[in-house]
Order: structure tokens, then C-alpha cells, then sequence
């Protein structure tokens, strides 16, 4: 009698977990198959793919070529630079810093470089809040829009780059719009927000990310993009090599990409899997990194309207998309041979990450559309 009830309790618990697993394997085929459509429609090379579950399991799919001409198949294990989804690590930091008191959101950048002698050559400098700069309606130009930067690079491409010389090449511009007047997307705020923090902590910023994030929260492949040597970095493809004066595959063959990559700090500054992309979404806005009213505040899109595709909103480090009656937080990347797209839906508590190891895209189909197909997917779960 015993064994009978021990065998109906644990069967039904292998069938379940056999089914679970049957089906998690039919998914991973469908998206590959998803996958496979986009690399063909794009002609690009690869895609890696990953959803951050319910559950903490991560579902992780590739497709396509690492190295092209190498015929080397692309891996989940593959890194790619995410491009200004590494902003969420820094927006992630300074609101760890507010929780703390060690700042407030409508302090004006003048309380903390207001005597610094290049602060009055920073476009609407006296009228500028921290919360201007996390939700980019500053203002303040885009410091990468300057030709010049990626002729040095080319010249010098293991120079390092400090704060004040990446803000130099907006002095004196004109702002793109009043402070807290309009909105224009623009790297130079997150370059003002990560000299800040290493301020306020008086520590390098990528020390102090991870000290705080990558560290306790186990993001062990998730790099800081300050080396021209990263571990697992796959080769990524360029379509501008003419305007970003590099070469079509930007990973050289000694395993050096072809600039240093320092040059973005937080503006981006990260390479990772698509795995601790996924993961990394699911924490940020879920809000596991810092208080429930810091997440409020992130998530909240600011008044004024974007430019950005499919009528996105912007929070801190957040497009918020309001859609067929349903809300998702997430972000795009753009690193000279990647792109990358996060997306997470509070609803089913997952987050999507996609990344592409080229920078060509679809003018006529944005990468948040590119995870509807994928979504569809999920739903049979």
C-alpha cells in the first residue's frame, strides 16, 4: 500500500516534469526557427536570445554564425557590447544612491560641479537636475555626434578617455531645447551621471558596479567595457564603417576590438551574454536592486514626447511601451558592430533580451518589433 501511494505521488511529478521539459524544447525550436527568419530577412549574421522566467530559469536560444567567415556557430556562452543598455546599470547605481541619501533627483548639477572650472561651458548647465539627465530632457547635445572622436580613435585606438574630455566636444554648443523643456536622447548625460557617481563614492565606476550590482547579484558574465581584450567577446559587423572609420569586423584577428571601448563608459560600457541581459532586465524593472519607490520613479515616463520608435515613452534608462492595453519596460544598445533590445513584461514577470552581433538593422521595422514573434512564443508556455 505504501509503494502504491509513494509511485502515485512521484509519477505524476516525473510526467509533469518530462512534459515541462518537452515543452520548454519545442519553444526553443520554434524561436530558433523565429531566429532564423530574422537573420534571413536581414541578411545578418547571428542572433542570441534569452527570456529570464517566472521561475529564475533562463530559456536561451541561438541562431546563425559568431564568425561569419569562419563558418563558427553562434553560442549562448558568446558575448556581445550592449550598447546603451549598460545605462540601466548606471541609472541602477545613482537611485542605490538616493535610497541612501546621498542624493536628491531635483538637485541641480551644480551642487556637485558647479565649481569645477568646465561647468559653465556645459549647454543649460545652471538649469539642469539629475533627474534631467536620467530621463534626457537636459538638453545637452550628443558628445558621440562629434566626427572627430572616431578619427582619434582610429589614430590612438587604446586611448583612455576621461570625463571632462568626452564632455569637451559639447562645450559651448547650443542645447538641443531649454532644460526640462523638450526631450533629445543623449550619451553625454550618462557620462555626467557616471562622473557623479564616482564623486559621491569616491570610487572608479566600474569598481563601484561590481561592488554593487555585478558582484552580489551574480551577473559573472557581464563585463565592463573599459579593455580592448574581452573574454568571449564574439566578432561583431559594422555597416558604418565609413562613418565610424573601422573595419567591417570589428574584432581584430588578435582578439582586440578595434578602439577601446572605455571611450563609452555609462553611456553603455558593458559586454555581456544575452543570458545576464535577460537576467539583468528582470532585476532592474522588477525593481530588485533598489527600493519600491525608486522603481516608481524609474518606470514613470517623463511629460514630454520622445522620438523614439513605436510611440515609447522614456523613464530612467527605460522605454516605457504602452501597448494593446499592456505596459513593458525595456531598452535598446547600439555598439559599432551590435545591437541589442531588452524587453520586460511585468504581467508574466519575464524579461526578453536579443542581441545581434552586427548593427544592421531594418529602418522599416524597429528591434521591439522584431520580439513580437517571440512573444507569441512565450505565450504557449
Amino acid at each position: 500500500m505504501r509503494k502504491f501511494i509513494i509511485l502515485s505521488i512521484v509519477l505524476p511529478l516525473i510526467y509533469a516534469c518530462n512534459s515541462t521539459q518537452k515543452n520548454e524544447s519545442e519553444i526553443e525550436a520554434k524561436i530558433k526557427t523565429e531566429l532564423q527568419k530574422i537573420i534571413d530577412e536581414n541578411n545578418i549574421p547571428g542572433i542570441n536570445l534569452a527570456i529570464a522566467m517566472l521561475n529564475g530559469e533562463v530559456i536561451a536560444v541561438s541562431a546563425g554564425y559568431s564568425d561569419k567567415e569562419k563558418q563558427i556557430q553562434m553560442k549562448p556562452e558568446g558575448k556581445m557590447f550592449s550598447g546603451s543598455t549598460g545605462k540601466t546599470f548606471c541609472a541602477a547605481i545613482i537611485l542605490q544612491l538616493l535610497d541612501e541619501g546621498m542624493l536628491n533627483l531635483n538637485d541641480k548639477i551644480s551642487k556637485y560641479f558647479g565649481e569645477e572650472e568646465w561647468f559653465d561651458k556645459i549647454p543649460n548647465a545652471e538649469e539642469i537636475t539629475l533627474k534631467m539627465l536620467l530621463n534626457h530632457t537636459s538638453g545637452i547635445p550628443r558628445y558621440v555626434f562629434d566626427d572627430s572622436i572616431w578619427k582619434i580613435m582610429k589614430e590612438n585606438p587604446d586611448k583612455i578617455w576621461t570625463g571632462v574630455e568626452r564632455l569637451s566636444y559639447i562645450f559651448d554648443a547650443e542645447p538641443v531645447h531649454p532644460a526640462g523643456k523638450g526631450w533629445g536622447y543623449s550619451d553625454t548625460n550618462y557620462i555626467i551621471l557616471g562622473m557623479l557617481i564616482e564623486k559621491l563614492t569616491e570610487n572608479e565606476y566600474y569598481a563601484e558596479l561590481k561592488r554593487r550590482i555585478l558582484q552580489p547579484y551574480n551577473l559573472d558574465n557581464t563585463m565592463p567595457g573599459n579593455s580592448r581584450e574581452i573574454q568571449g567577446l564574439i566578432p561583431g559587423y559594422s555597416v558604418y564603417s565609413k562613418d565610424l572609420f573601422v573595419p567591417e569586423k570589428v574584432l581584430l584577428d588578435n582578439g582586440k576590438f578595434v578602439f577601446n571601448p572605455q571611450m563609452e563608459f555609462t553611456g553603455g560600457g558593458i559586454a555581456c551574454t544575452t543570458t545576464d541581459l535577460a537576467k539583468w532586465g528582470k532585476m532592474y524593472y522588477g525593481g530588485k536592486v533598489f527600493s519600491d519607490n525608486a522603481l516608481k520613479l524609474m518606470k514613470t515616463p517623463c511629460r514630454q514626447k520622445t522620438d523614439l520608435a513605436d510611440n515609447a515613452g522614456y523613464g530612467f534608462a527605460a522605454f516605457v511601451w504602452n501597448e494593446n492595453g499592456k505596459t513593458s519596460y525595456g531598452h535598446t544598445g547600439f555598439f559599432p558592430g551590435y545591437v541589442t533590445i531588452f524587453e520586460y513584461i511585468p504581467e508574466q514577470d519575464i524579461c526578453i533580451g536579443m542581441q545581434w552581433n552586427t548593427d544592421k538593422t531594418n529602418p522599416e521595422k524597429s528591434l521591439h518589433r522584431y520580439l513580437d514573434s517571440i512573444k507569441k512564443i512565450i505565450d504557449m508556455l
